[in-house]
Protein backbone atom coordinates (compact mmCIF):
# COMPACT_ATOMS: atom_id res chain seq x y z
CA UNK A 1 0.00 0.00 0.00
CA UNK A 2 1.14 2.78 -0.97
CA UNK A 3 2.01 5.35 1.75
CA UNK A 4 1.09 9.79 2.23
CA UNK A 5 3.02 10.27 5.35
CA UNK A 6 4.51 13.96 4.89
CA UNK A 7 7.69 14.41 5.70
CA UNK A 8 9.06 18.42 5.89
CA UNK A 9 12.67 19.90 6.50
CA UNK A 10 13.95 22.78 7.78
CA UNK A 11 17.10 24.64 8.75
CA UNK A 12 18.08 26.03 11.80
CA UNK A 13 19.75 28.02 13.26
CA UNK A 14 19.77 29.77 9.17
CA UNK A 15 22.28 32.46 10.03
CA UNK A 16 24.86 30.20 11.18
CA UNK A 17 24.30 26.70 8.46
CA UNK A 18 27.03 25.68 6.74
CA UNK A 19 25.11 26.00 2.86
CA UNK A 20 28.49 23.94 1.80
CA UNK A 21 27.64 20.41 3.49
CA UNK A 22 26.00 18.66 0.22
CA UNK A 23 22.54 17.97 1.79
CA UNK A 24 20.56 15.81 0.05
CA UNK A 25 16.73 16.60 2.05
CA UNK A 26 14.82 14.25 -0.62
CA UNK A 27 16.89 11.39 0.65
CA UNK A 28 16.57 12.00 3.98
CA UNK A 29 12.93 12.44 3.84
CA UNK A 30 13.09 8.88 1.50
CA UNK A 31 14.51 7.64 4.64
CA UNK A 32 11.66 8.81 7.01
CA UNK A 33 9.00 7.37 4.89
CA UNK A 34 10.48 4.14 4.62
CA UNK A 35 11.19 3.95 8.33
CA UNK A 36 7.62 4.95 8.61
CA UNK A 37 6.55 1.83 6.17
CA UNK A 38 8.68 -0.60 7.75
CA UNK A 39 7.23 0.28 11.08
CA UNK A 40 3.54 0.21 9.59
CA UNK A 41 2.83 3.66 11.34
CA UNK A 42 -0.38 6.00 10.45
CA UNK A 43 -0.43 6.33 6.49
CA UNK A 44 -0.93 9.97 7.60
CA UNK A 45 1.87 10.77 9.63
CA UNK A 46 3.99 13.80 9.96
CA UNK A 47 7.59 14.53 11.22
CA UNK A 48 9.82 17.49 11.02
CA UNK A 49 13.50 16.51 10.07
CA UNK A 50 15.58 19.96 11.29
CA UNK A 51 19.20 20.20 9.79
CA UNK A 52 21.15 21.96 12.24
CA UNK A 53 24.77 22.79 13.92
CA UNK A 54 26.74 21.32 16.96
CA UNK A 55 26.69 24.15 19.15
CA UNK A 56 22.39 24.04 18.35
CA UNK A 57 22.29 20.01 19.37
CA UNK A 58 24.90 20.81 22.16
CA UNK A 59 22.37 23.15 23.61
CA UNK A 60 19.40 21.20 22.75
CA UNK A 61 21.44 17.98 24.48
CA UNK A 62 22.10 19.97 27.54
CA UNK A 63 19.13 21.86 27.93
CA UNK A 64 16.47 18.16 27.54
CA UNK A 65 19.06 15.65 28.96
CA UNK A 66 22.20 17.07 31.37
CA UNK A 67 24.60 16.03 28.81
CA UNK A 68 26.72 19.31 27.62
CA UNK A 69 28.29 17.93 24.31
CA UNK A 70 27.09 18.31 20.90
CA UNK A 71 25.58 14.90 19.20
CA UNK A 72 24.32 13.80 16.04
CA UNK A 73 20.51 13.40 16.15
CA UNK A 74 17.94 14.39 19.04
CA UNK A 75 13.97 13.35 18.69
CA UNK A 76 11.52 15.17 20.36
CA UNK A 77 8.09 12.97 19.96
CA UNK A 78 5.09 14.83 20.03
CA UNK A 79 2.90 14.17 23.21
CA UNK A 80 -0.39 15.19 21.42
CA UNK A 81 -1.46 14.48 18.04
CA UNK A 82 -1.40 11.27 16.96
CA UNK A 83 -0.55 12.61 13.22
CA UNK A 84 2.08 14.27 13.93
CA UNK A 85 5.24 12.29 15.18
CA UNK A 86 7.45 15.18 15.88
CA UNK A 87 10.76 16.30 15.20
CA UNK A 88 14.50 14.89 14.57
CA UNK A 89 16.97 17.14 14.85
CA UNK A 90 20.39 16.37 12.79
CA UNK A 91 23.87 17.77 13.47
CA UNK A 92 24.81 18.15 9.65
CA UNK A 93 28.49 19.10 11.23
CA UNK A 94 28.62 15.90 13.45
CA UNK A 95 27.34 13.94 10.48
CA UNK A 96 30.52 15.28 8.28
CA UNK A 97 32.94 14.44 10.68
CA UNK A 98 31.45 10.82 11.40
CA UNK A 99 31.15 10.24 7.63
CA UNK A 100 34.57 10.88 6.86
CA UNK A 101 35.88 8.50 9.67
CA UNK A 102 34.13 5.91 9.32
CA UNK A 103 34.59 6.51 5.29
CA UNK A 104 30.87 6.77 3.70
CA UNK A 105 28.96 9.95 2.38
CA UNK A 106 27.49 12.21 4.34
CA UNK A 107 24.24 11.81 3.17
CA UNK A 108 24.59 7.88 4.04
CA UNK A 109 25.19 9.06 7.19
CA UNK A 110 22.26 11.91 7.56
CA UNK A 111 19.97 8.93 6.37
CA UNK A 112 21.26 6.54 8.79
CA UNK A 113 20.13 9.39 11.55
CA UNK A 114 16.81 10.04 10.03
CA UNK A 115 16.17 6.47 10.36
CA UNK A 116 17.58 6.39 13.79
CA UNK A 117 15.54 9.38 14.51
CA UNK A 118 12.30 8.72 13.13
CA UNK A 119 12.82 4.81 15.43
CA UNK A 120 13.04 7.45 18.68
CA UNK A 121 10.02 8.78 17.44
CA UNK A 122 7.80 5.66 16.96
CA UNK A 123 8.92 4.62 20.37
CA UNK A 124 12.34 2.36 20.00
CA UNK A 125 14.98 3.05 21.98
CA UNK A 126 18.55 1.60 23.04
CA UNK A 127 19.24 1.97 26.18
CA UNK A 128 19.42 -1.54 27.68
CA UNK A 129 21.73 -3.90 25.51
CA UNK A 130 18.19 -5.63 24.61
CA UNK A 131 16.82 -2.45 23.61
CA UNK A 132 19.60 -1.56 21.42
CA UNK A 133 19.79 -4.79 19.36
CA UNK A 134 16.44 -4.30 18.73
CA UNK A 135 16.55 -1.14 17.66
CA UNK A 136 19.91 -1.50 15.79
CA UNK A 137 18.25 -4.88 13.96
CA UNK A 138 15.32 -3.02 12.45
CA UNK A 139 17.56 0.17 11.62
CA UNK A 140 20.22 -2.27 9.91
CA UNK A 141 16.82 -3.68 7.68
CA UNK A 142 15.60 -0.38 6.80
CA UNK A 143 18.97 1.21 5.60
CA UNK A 144 19.46 -2.13 4.12
CA UNK A 145 16.36 -1.59 1.90
CA UNK A 146 17.87 1.52 1.26
CA UNK A 147 20.82 0.53 -0.17
CA UNK A 148 23.02 1.91 2.38
CA UNK A 149 25.55 -0.42 4.07
CA UNK A 150 26.35 1.09 7.55
CA UNK A 151 26.01 -0.39 10.88
CA UNK A 152 27.30 0.69 13.98
CA UNK A 153 28.36 -2.17 16.81
CA UNK A 154 26.29 -2.57 19.66
CA UNK A 155 27.94 -1.19 22.57
CA UNK A 156 28.37 -3.42 25.49
CA UNK A 157 27.11 -1.88 28.69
Amino acid sequence: MPYSYYISTRIYPSSEFHASIPVNRAKLCYAAKETLANRSANPDSEICIVLSIDSYLNELNNKYSGVNVPTDVLSFPATDNNKYLGDIILSTQYAVRTANKEGHSVNEELQLLTVHGTLHLLGYDHRTPDEQKIMWDIQGKILSNLDIEISYPIANT
